[in-house]
């Protein structure tokens, strides 16, 4: 039932965020296709502060951007995203504490309402930002300790500001970008796979920082650029856990943080 849910939610802030933009009709929308691969390091943080566990390996991204022109110098964009792979998993189970060696899945996808209120100026452009964003952590059973998959749902609101375009290289323009949102929403669900009945709790605020630097060559629709990133998260609140129904403590997520160093390659269109 929670990969179903996750799938409509998708779906419905796709739809949701494509009429948005379709409803101005100012000027043709200008599309842009990117494709990259990510280093992503992720880390889990025992409550003591120690390190709990760690999660490390390429994922694949994918993204969709349409953005419109509208009057008075602002402009709408929507930006759609995907991404996944299996990283290696080092580190200890957050209930029992033992250790644990194996693979985990990661699949993810969000969807991002960007909006220009003012022209761009000498100092760059500035945007606000609305944005869903949902992965899905699938962390693979070994011979003697069972796996568990977790589904985070998180709402954000946030800002970019695009630099002015600079010549680094003879044929080539550049630009540079940071990105900042927290989330105004953050749920979990956790699937034990019987060890534990699903549980549904309430996330930590996210943090995400973004930096990003852009090359075009002179006159081409293709771009170049390189992507770090930084999400980050406190302890969730703690959340009642039961087995078949019976009380078993409590459980949260511990804080962690997730870096990605990502090269990507854009096509306009």
């Amino acid at each position: 039932m929670h990969g179903v849910r996750w799938r409509a939610r998708v779906a419905a802030g796709l739809v949701a965020a494509s009429g948005a933009l379709a409803a101005h009709a100012q000027a043709p929308v200008q599309w842009s296709l990117s494709a990259g691969l990510a280093s992503r390091h992720l880390q889990e943080e025992a409550p003591g502060g120690g390190r709990l566990l760690t999660e490390r390996g390429p994922v694949g991204l994918l993204q969709l951007q349409g953005s419109r022109e509208l009057a008075d110098g602002q402009a709408l964009a929507l930006r759609l995203s995907l991404g996944g792979g299996d990283l290696d998993y080092d580190g200890r189970t957050a209930i029992t504490q033992q250790p644990l060696t194996t693979r985990t899945r990661q699949v993810e996808g969000g969807a991002d309402l960007l909006w220009r209120p003012l022209a761009p100026g000498a100092l760059g452009e500035a945007w606000l930002t609305a944005g869903w964003f949902a992965n899905r952590r699938h962390i693979q059973s070994t011979g003697s300790v069972g796996g568990l998959e977790e589904t985070s749902e998180a709402w954000f609101l946030g800002a970019l500001w695009r630099s002015p375009a600079w010549q680094p290289l003879a044929g080539w323009r550049a630009h540079g970008e940071v990105e900042a949102r927290a989330s105004v929403r953050h749920r979990l669900d956790v699937d034990f796979y019987g060890l534990f009945d699903a549980t549904r709790f309430t996330g930590a605020r996210r943090h995400q920082l973004a930096l990003r630097l852009v090359a075009t060559p002179d006159g081409s629709p293709w771009s170049w650029s390189l992507d770090w990133s930084r999400f980050a998260q406190g302890d969730s609140p703690r959340a009642p856990l039961s087995r078949n129904g019976a009380p078993f403590g409590s459980v949260y997520q511990p804080a962690l943080k997730v870096d990605d160093l990502a090269l990507r390659v854009t096509r306009r269109f």
